[in-house]
């Protein structure tokens, strides 16, 4: 008797453990029309990066690619390798149209940041900006027509420093200029999901 009770207690366990917590069935709630790989349409970036000491003003897309996975501490975040690691997360609003860049980060507790090296120096070591976002934003979009991949809008603001090594040997990294970055929104689609 002792055993046929622990095993009843033991597939109870089981079955409710295997139930999502999604009236729909599906565990990855709000997340799941985000998630996957993502392609630029077009050619070029409506977002535009300035650094008025080195570069000046130029189109420049961060993202040609988009890897949205679902979160652990917000509903999605951004994989791609565009920024290092560990990547920005989104929290899905209520309506599930637009996903917000959540500020400040669950695992650091700053601003959202995405270091993007941009260049390597003489001596092979990275020259990055460290971008601060103060917005970025995905936004569902309508799909171009029938029978056509899922699209989405990716949209926002930062600024950071731009910084190399001071050639000292130690790891010390200086800053040589300040950037911007902003853009409306440089538009994707869906080429593979989960």
């Amino acid at each position: 008797m002792k055993r046929r009770l622990e095993w009843s207690f033991l597939i109870a366990g089981l079955v409710a453990a295997g139930c999502g917590s999604s009236s729909s069935g599906n565990p990855d709630g709000v997340a799941e029309p985000y998630m996957g790989h993502w392609e630029i349409e077009g050619s070029s970036s409506s977002f535009t990066l300035n650094c008025p000491a080195t570069v000046g003003s130029l189109s420049f897309p961060i993202w040609s690619e988009l890897e949205l996975d679902h979160g652990v501490l917000s509903d999605l975040v951004d994989v791609s390798s565009a920024c290092s690691s560990p990547g920005m997360g989104f929290d899905v609003d209520k309506g599930g149209v637009t996903a917000q860049v959540v500020n400040p980060d669950p695992f650091t507790g700053a601003a959202p940041l995405c270091r993007l090296v941009v260049a390597v120096d003489a001596n092979g070591l990275p020259v990055f900006i460290d971008f601060s976002f103060s917005s970025l934003t995905i936004t569902k979009l309508a799909a171009a027509g029938t029978d056509k991949a899922p699209r989405i809008l990716y949209g926002g603001a930062a600024t950071g420093p731009l910084m190399e090594d001071d050639g000292s040997g130690t790891g010390n990294n200086v800053q040589i200029d300040s950037c911007t970055y902003s853009g409306p929104g440089d538009s994707f689609h869906r080429t593979t999901q989960p």
